[in-house]
């Protein structure tokens, strides 16, 4: 491959911008098209002539930008480019630009088939700011496999990465039972997972698929009920979680139930810390000066005497 010294102005217009190489692409954004507006082109794409005419190497957004324009692209000349070549050139030109998720696996999507394992590892991960071998790259190469529907669902945003620890373990009919708890909304990489973790173990505790254990739980309906977003994964969370350790929710609710009972009225918040493990509790205040401290002070004293404490302890023990 030469990168020619040659800068052209071609026609926007003529300029095939249909490359795979050109896995990023996305339209120009205003602080481009205001740069382009106040100073003009400052950097040339890079193009390259083929027996179909001028294809683009590098720089979408800058000529989708001129097009709008009306203006000709200044071009440096590639000469001798394979498609491992042009995917090189387009990483470096992108090289300051914010990665997610979904473009890092675009990325090796497009390298994936010309390169094994070995060299996406040693060539491509590092460009992409994965450390090889990391969980990300581990992750990463997993969603390589996975169905392309799902594939979307990453590059959207909706699904996260770490997530493909649990979905490329599940059939094709496990996937689509699932599905429709990531088509409208958008999960974060601790609660995608553990609502995820907490369905398919909850399964196999059962004994029984996905899509019945979606329904022993309840959760299809919560789809519907018309909450927002944020509510509505978190009662799907709540929900899954329960499903998956019910006896430890059930000790939870009568907690916090007891809990409150005990601290209502005073300062004093009653916490549990270590999932009944030893029977003990945390009991916690605030205070921002004398007056409240002397206060929570007398509502230590008078929630002490309460024959609630005894139950709250017994919590979790074989004999409660």
């Amino acid at each position: 491959m030469l990168l020619s010294n040659e800068i052209i102005a071609i026609q926007p217009k003529t300029l095939n911008r249909k490359g795979k190489h050109l896995f990023w692409a996305a339209a120009p954004d205003k602080f481009l098209l205001q740069s382009l507006r106040d100073f003009g082109q400052t950097m040339p794409v890079l193009a390259e002539e083929t027996d179909k005419g001028m294809s683009l190497v590098t720089g979408h957004a800058r000529v989708a930008a001129l097009s709008e324009q009306g203006t000709p692209v200044l071009a440096r000349m590639v000469r001798g480019a394979d498609p491992i070549s042009r995917g090189l050139l387009y990483l470096a030109d992108n090289a300051q630009r914010p990665l997610d998720d979904g473009m890092r696996l675009d990325a090796m999507l497009y390298f994936s088939e010309w390169m094994d394992s070995k060299r996406l590892s040693a060539e491509i991960l590092p460009r992409l700011g994965v450390r090889p071998g990391s969980k990300d790259a581990k992750a990463l190469f997993t969603w390589l496999g996975m169905p392309e529907a799902w594939r979307v669902h990453l590059k959207a945003g909706r699904v996260p990465l770490a997530s493909s620890t649990i979905l490329a373990r599940l059939k094709q009919d496990e996937l689509d039972a699932l599905e429709p708890f990531f088509l409208q909304l958008s999960w974060s990489r601790s609660n995608g997972v553990n609502f995820l973790t907490w369905i398919y173990e909850g399964a196999r505790m059962h004994d029984c698929g996905i899509a019945q254990a979606l329904e022993q739980a309840e959760l299809p309906g919560m789809l519907t009920l018309g909450l927002s977003p944020k509510d509505t994964i978190a009662r799907l969370s709540a929900s899954a979680r329960a499903y998956r350790f019910p006896d430890l929710t059930e000790l939870q609710s009568r907690f916090t139930t007891l809990s409150r009972e005990l601290s209502a009225g005073t300062v004093w918040r009653v916490g549990q810390a270590d999932n009944f493990e030893t029977g003990g509790v945390e009991i916690s205040a605030r205070i921002k000066n004398d007056g409240q401290l002397a206060k929570a002070l007398s509502d230590l004293g008078i929630i002490s005497e309460s024959p609630l404490w005894e139950r709250l302890f017994a919590l979790g023990r074989s004999d409660d």
